[in-house]
């Protein structure tokens, strides 16, 4: 009897363990590159995520895009609210669709993140994207959303500013230095961000940028949607988790692979990541230690991404290049088709 038992919850992790292998064992599409935005354009705002619950954001993005030479149009989900829901997950995936869908329509800015990307990945079509492709942009909770397209279609989506975020001259210049001018271009912290910068691993390595939110990313590991990281340079960042919390993260990406398949890591912002009791806690540069300083691939800390207000606009899909000595992130293509 025990025989028995051993043999089929050996089977059962086998077939666990295939099944998580397999999404790594995906044949990596095409990289496919939308055409890069030019003032006269109409832009979308869509709330794929939480309900924007300061309607004065949408005048103030709407300004902000105006005043940069473009058009705008509000989808409904920017005025709705279910639970803490921006609209019922077919109403915003609906929504999504159709800005793809309308040719008019040549970028998609989504409102703010939250929670709720991934709740409509699997009522996205898929084909119709790749068919339509265009520029969409977002970070924190729109990770899952920006990631899973990229994996799903080889479409190169945008990690940086939403429509709630701060759009200060430093982020406006990077956005408009990847979706307009799409020339390849360093990434360097402003000067007032330059203290937070620290090597853990030293060293250049290249490879197709992805990543976003860590516990986003950490949350899509073993599922359709989770990204192939071989060779890939990972980008993190994360706001208001204790170091226990992103310690467990972290593991669970260890204990995934992650660390031996990527080719290179930059941490960016990980604000008020800081523990309630500290005498009862490693600190976040501990856990980045622990985890990080031992590794054989380039690893930086504090690029200047996240929930901050000087963000890189960072192109999923487009090869670069890191240099965890001098802190720089550089793409080495185009990042949209000019």
């Amino acid at each position: 009897m025990e025989r028995r038992k051993f043999i089929k919850n050996s089977a059962g992790l086998a077939l666990g363990a295939y099944a998580l292998s397999s999404f790594q064992d995906r044949e990596e599409l095409l990289t496919v590159k939308p055409m890069g935005l030019i003032k006269g354009d109409l832009i979308g705002i869509t709330a794929p995520a939480g309900s924007i619950w300061n309607k004065a954001h949408i005048n103030k993005i709407e300004k902000i895009l105006a005043d940069l030479g473009f058009k705008t149009k509000v989808g409904e989900t920017n005025y709705l609210q279910e639970g803490y829901l921006a609209g019922s997950d077919k109403i915003r995936a609906q929504e999504l669709m159709d800005m793809f869908k309308d040719s008019s329509i040549k970028g998609i800015l989504t409102m703010r993140g939250g929670w709720g990307c991934a709740r409509i990945l699997d009522l996205l079509d898929y084909d119709l994207i790749s068919t339509n492709p265009k520029v969409i942009m977002g970070f924190s909770d729109i990770t899952s959303l920006i990631n899973a397209i990229h994996i799903k279609t080889g479409l190169v989506t945008y990690h940086g500013p939403c429509g709630y975020s701060s759009w200060g001259g430093f982020s406006t210049k990077q956005v408009i230095n990847c979706l307009v001018k799409g020339q390849p271009y360093v990434m360097t912290n402003p000067a007032d961000c330059m203290e937070k910068l620290k090597t853990w691993s030293k060293g250049k390595a290249k490879g197709k940028l992805i990543g976003g939110n860590l516990t986003v990313i950490s949350s899509m590991v073993g599922t359709s949607f989770e990204p192939l990281w071989k060779d890939k340079i990972l980008f993190l960042e994360e706001i208001k988790e204790e170091p226990y919390r992103i310690d467990r993260m972290l593991w669970q990406l260890k204990q995934a692979g992650v660390f031996e398949l990527i080719s290179g890591l930059v941490i960016g912002s990980f604000r008020k990541c800081n523990p309630e009791e500290p005498e009862k806690s490693f600190s976040l540069d501990d856990v980045f230690e622990q985890h990080f300083s031992s590794l054989s691939i380039p690893v930086y800390q504090g690029a200047s991404f996240g929930h901050i207000t000087h963000k890189f606009t960072l192109p999923i899909g487009v090869e670069a290049e890191i240099d965890a000595d001098n802190f720089t992130i550089s793409t080495l293509e185009k990042s949209v088709i000019v």
